[in-house]
């Protein structure tokens, strides 16, 4: 019996760590969609297109700024977000 349990448990985690990782990734492509069509939005225009947490979006921020897709141009008031394009010399 306890060897179905852990293996329970074990199925449970993994359908779950699959569930979140599949939610953050559809994020963060969305998130880089957005900043890709709109030059220049900030993090303070991101509530309008996603109903999640300010703290969630940072992180996707975080996440494509780590993986050098977005840069940050301007003052920290009026600046915004942008795709970054890879130019290959």
């Amino acid at each position: 019996m306890l060897l179905f349990k852990d293996k329970l448990n074990e199925d449970v985690n993994v359908g779950v760590n699959v569930g979140v990782s599949v939610v953050i990734n559809v994020g963060v492509n969305d998130l880089l969609r957005i900043i890709t069509d709109n030059p220049g939005v900030n993090a303070k225009q991101f509530h309008v297109y996603f109903d999640v947490t300010d703290r969630t979006v940072e992180r996707w921020i975080k996440q494509l700024r780590e993986e050098n897709k977005i840069e940050f141009k301007g003052a920290p008031k009026t600046g915004g977000y942008f795709f970054k394009e890879n130019k290959l010399l």
